[in-house]
């Protein structure tokens, strides 16, 4: 088959034919400056999340190409036609093989451009296919074509990477305030339940991204800006960082394992001069923003945005429905957070949260029926899942955390920064921490000494149910409001509110 598989006899098969492309990966953008001239029926892609938009919404280079609108399908987009009259472009470099077996089971005729370029350079193996770097194509679309464009008065860009935390509900409040703001959010998932009039980019779609970027009079932001996006005059940045009022890990310029590398302290401190404005919730946060971000602007004291979930109790029936939840039932939320170490996500089978008894004590001392709703990072849902039982819910697939928190009764974490949360509308948190010593020693620096967190901590089962079983609710809140007290927290459900009219100010100004 590699024999046959030249561009040469590419072209000489498809005339006359129906043309597909398989895969709408990286590696379109060097197909459409090869084969612009080719008129392809459709794209097939295995990913969900692409079908039913076209090539244009995930690949800036087909952007004002012929390319654009072609429509991503199902593989089963064949079944329509005589096999013997399509032909199938494999555009994917290192998953060609996989797919060339789907498509044998169709009876089609393919050629791989992993094949193909391997074949035109003389390589053997397709690492040896050097896409084209687009570093200053990007750079000249700014110059010459963003620059030239008027900044959109009022265009606001929300860059929070998934449709969520604190942008989510500044959206929802903003667009109660104001009718005629265009709202564009750069997004991962082009299919997320946003609101009727947000217009979503998805973040690797470069060229559309980068034109909303140039454009907007806003930027609200919790990631780091490229270096090939240029701030221009009159431009807001506000940063709202992906956090709450207070967070536990240390992060950016106080992070050793960022401080090691000194591209990414240069790229970090040229953020820092690019933000106008944080949007903060503490004097803690005000702090450490200070020093992680290398930031010397104005802190805005609004609260923390995503927070104001918290405070909406229809939230508890709306994950409870979801997940099939008798409304009688009571919930703890198991959120551990991830390990960076290898070994750290490798956890002893010992370290486990032992479901079983944790449910006995719970139902003991509290009385009525409970289950657990585990929600885990991707690197250790191996470990955890097998221990699952029918009073274990997997809720990892959950898009938005504060609904998680707001819908259960009681946390169990061991270092996520999620622990504050339910700490603000008065929850009970229970630690869980069973390798505590090598996560802080190895994993992660931390703001604020463990042992001095508010609430119990446990680095065994055993210690965790007696936690539960000896837990003093009045004694807990006393600590709780000396803890917020000293880090100055400032959390009331009404953040969105603040952080928006905040927002609308500097637009009309």
């Amino acid at each position: 088959m590699e024999e046959s598989q030249t561009w040469e006899n590419f072209y000489r098969e498809i005339e006359g034919k129906r043309i597909f492309l398989f895969g709408t990966g990286k590696a379109v953008r060097y197909l459409i400056g090869k084969c612009d001239n080719i008129n392809f029926l459709g794209a097939i892609d295995n990913d969900k999340q692409k079908q039913g938009f076209h090539i244009g919404d995930f690949t800036g280079d087909a952007v004002d190409t012929v390319y654009e609108n072609i429509l991503i399908c199902d593989i089963s987009i064949l079944d329509l036609y005589r096999p013997e009259d399509v032909i199938v472009l494999i555009t994917s470099i290192y998953e060609y093989q996989e797919i060339e077996e789907q498509l044998c089971l169709y009876g089609v005729k393919f050629f791989s451009m992993a094949r193909m370029e391997m074949s035109r350079k003389g390589v053997e193996n397709p690492k040896g296919i050097i896409i084209p770097d687009f570093e200053q194509r990007r750079k000249d679309y700014v110059e010459h074509c963003c620059r030239k464009e008027r900044i959109c008065d009022n265009k606001i860009l929300v860059f929070i990477g998934k449709y969520g935390s604190h942008g989510k509900n500044i959206t929802k409040v903003l667009m109660h305030l104001q009718q005629n703001l265009d709202i564009v959010w750069i997004v991962d998932d082009l299919r997320v339940d946003a609101p009727q009039g947000v217009r979503l980019i998805y973040a690797d779609n470069w060229k559309r991204y980068i034109f909303e970027m140039e454009t907007a009079h806003i930027w609200l932001y919790d990631i780091i800006v490229p270096l090939y996006i240029e701030k221009r005059p009159g431009q807001v940045y506000i940063e709202t960082k992906h956090w709450s009022s207070i967070t536990l890990k240390k992060f950016y310029l106080d992070d050793s394992s960022t401080t090691s590398h000194t591209e990414a302290v240069e790229l970090i401190k040229r953020n820092g001069k690019l933000m106008d404005y944080i949007f903060c919730g503490s004097e803690f946060d005000k702090s450490s923003c200070r020093s992680g971000f290398a930031f010397q602007g104005e802190f805005i004291r609004t609260g923390s945005p995503r927070t104001d979930t918290l405070f909406d109790v229809d939230n508890r029936e709306k994950v409870y429905k979801r997940y099939h939840i008798n409304l009688q039932m009571h919930t703890v939320l198991y959120a551990p957070t991830f390990r960076i170490q290898k070994v750290g996500n490798e956890m002893k089978k010992g370290d486990f949260l032992d479901f079983y008894q944790l449910k006995e004590t719970l139902e003991k001392c509290y009385g009525g029926k409970w289950c657990i709703l585990l929600r885990l990072h991707p690197s250790m849902l191996d470990g955890m899942t097998a221990t699952a039982a029918d009073y274990v819910i997997d809720v990892s697939d959950y898009y938005d955390s504060q609904e998680l928190v707001a819908a259960c009764d009681i946390m169990i974490s061991d270092y996520s920064s999620i622990m504050f949360e339910p700490a603000f509308i008065k929850k009970p948190v229970f630690l869980y921490a069973p390798d505590k010593q090598e996560y802080i020693e190895k994993e992660r620096d931390l703001l604020i000494e463990y042992d001095t967190l508010p609430f119990p901590i446990a680095v065994t089962n055993m210690e965790l149910n007696d936690c539960i079983r000896n837990f003093d609710y009045s004694k807990y809140i006393y600590t709780l409001d000396l803890f917020m007290k000293k880090y100055g927290v400032f959390e009331d459900g009404h953040a969105s509110k603040r952080a928006s009219e905040f927002i609308l100010k500097c637009l009309n100004e």
